[in-house]
């Protein structure tokens, strides 16, 4: 089976989630016989067609700009419908198009009317969630654009219940036509080496006597970045060596920054800007506990990633996050939007070694065997194989 997949965002172009998700599950696809090909938005010194981990991608159009990237979508649409065009005939034919989010939506819609093929949606996030409702005209556009995707797509995919309820409620969607399909991870490869201070991380503020906080992601309002600077402002009182590292940019950088001056922990919270993924990994090894305190979560793959590297964390009770932590036993949650218990959490968790210690491992395992990409891609191709018709024994085509 050949799928062609629609993103708006791949490495090494990584924003959020999305990104990532795609690369890993693309590259899992072929070990249950399905052959996968990207088309993504041209990135500036990487060769437009490779083929990289069993990944055919292919990167078309101009770059997206930094700023305001609306009048880029349809032109970068516009793109996609003609390589896509292309490659069937070229490659004699794809089984059925996969369009992950809005801004591939027009595309994804018309691929398959032309084409004739399936298009199944993965519906990472929905513009109504991200917003608490839909307050402009461009926030009501978007969410137009996803109604008439959601209403094309022969089959929607999503990560978790809490995306699956929202979906059927916004979009008035038949329950038989949504599959729940999680984010997977890897296992942080210097997770072994936890509590290892040799690593100089002194770049990103983080000295060897420091107790780490650390929170990754983009800086806008429904991550709860400003509930957590509130929230240490209580822990820095009583944690003297505990510094808050915050990884990641977006939007709100300069408000979260003013507001860390006006607590007067300038010298005790560090924002760090991007971070590659290594430095990421190293970062999370050496952490005391991460936290993820969002007010909107569809699903949070972040803490995966901090639960694949032995990180105790704190999570909101929002969305997806708290599918994934069971309190108590895998992680602590909170209610979204506390700081006093937020707080807490963050004052348990640093001070009993013991409990930390054994929700991390329980963590561990629990990523080994329900977050793992070789499952996911396995139920992916399951709901390939139904849509498209055609039968699938073993991992492969009989």
């Amino acid at each position: 089976m050949k799928v062609l997949m629609l993103s708006w965002e791949f490495p090494p172009m990584v924003i959020g989630g999305l990104g990532r998700h795609v690369d890993e599950l693309s590259r899992c696809l072929p070990n249950f016989g399905v052959e996968s090909h990207v088309l993504t938005p041209r990135v500036n010194g990487c060769l437009d067609n490779e083929c990289h981990a069993g990944t055919h991608i292919y990167r078309i159009g101009t770059p997206m700009p930094n700023k305001d990237f609306r009048p880029w979508i349809f032109g970068f649409n516009s793109e996609l419908i003609k390589k896509a065009v292309h490659l069937y005939h070229f490659l004699d034919g794809f089984d059925l198009v996969h369009a992950h989010d809005w801004l591939v939506g027009y595309a994804g819609r018309s691929i398959s009317r032309v084409l004739n093929i399936p298009l199944v949606t993965t519906i990472h996030a929905t513009e109504s969630g991200r917003n608490r409702g839909l307050h402009t005209p461009i926030q009501q556009e978007i969410h137009d654009i996803e109604s008439n995707l959601i209403r094309e797509s022969d089959h929607i995919l999503c990560c978790s219940n809490f995306m699956c309820n929202e979906i059927i409620s916004l979009f008035d969607v038949d329950s038989k036509q949504v599959t729940v399909i999680p984010n997977g991870v890897n296992l942080n490869p210097y997770a072994d080496g936890r509590g290892n201070e040799e690593q100089d991380l002194s770049q990103y503020g983080i000295e060897p006597d420091d107790q780490v906080i650390f929170h990754i992601g983009r800086l806008v309002p429904e991550k709860g970045v400003e509930v957590l600077i509130g929230a240490f402002a209580r822990v820095a009182d009583e944690r003297p060596r505990a510094k808050l590292i915050i990884g990641g940019r977006g939007s709100q950088t300069g408000q979260l920054k003013a507001m860390a001056a006006d607590l007067g922990l300038t010298d005790r919270i560090v924002f760090t800007g991007y971070i590659p993924d290594e430095i990421r990994d190293m970062i999370y090894c050496r952490a005391d506990v991460a936290v993820f305190p969002s007010i909107y979560e569809p699903f949070g793959i972040v803490v995966l990633e901090a639960m694949a590297s032995g990180v105790p964390v704190v999570v909101s009770d929002a969305g997806g996050l708290s599918e994934i932590v069971s309190h108590g036993e895998t992680g602590l949650k909170v209610a979204r939007g506390n700081e006093q218990d937020l707080a807490r959490a963050m004052l348990l968790i640093t001070s009993d070694f013991q409990k930390a210690n054994r929700m991390r491992l329980k963590a561990v395992q629990m990523i080994k065997e329900q977050y793992n990409w070789n499952r996911i891609a396995d139920m992916t191709s399951q709901v390939y194989f139904r849509v498209s018709g055609r039968a699938k024994k073993d991992g492969v085509l009989k």
